[in-house]
């Protein structure tokens, strides 16, 4: 019993990041970055689009399509209409993924358009 004790306890402390709930392997770890990248989009996206929001555009785009085309316009910033429509692609996207343990990438992809 105490043996089962024991590696309960160690299988908790490995998990710590992850919540498997009826067989859904979700990395909270990844939840927080990816939505706290998603929210800052959202919160800015008609206040300022400094390094910080071209930053969460990269974080997003290594893992899901982010319309980094559409920014090539008068203004080099991301639409707003843009945003609506692939916000629900992110959105999805976690959604169908959210079970497979998602794991945050050691390197990003820096697209060329935002280079």
């Amino acid at each position: 019993m105490k043996k089962n004790v024991i590696i309960l306890f160690l299988m908790i402390s490995c998990n710590s990041n992850k919540e498997i709930i009826n067989g859904c392997n979700e990395n909270k770890e990844f939840k927080k970055v990816f939505f706290s990248h998603f929210d800052y989009i959202k919160n800015n996206i008609y206040i300022r689009q400094d390094i910080k929001f071209r930053e969460s555009l990269i974080f997003i785009s290594n893992y899901t399509h982010v319309s980094l085309d559409r920014i090539v316009n008068y203004s080099g910033t991301y639409p707003y209409g843009v945003f609506i429509k692939d916000s629900v692609i992110w959105r999805n996207w976690y959604e169908e993924n959210k079970c497979n343990n998602i794991q945050l990438k050691k390197e990003l992809i820096i697209p060329e358009i935002l280079k």
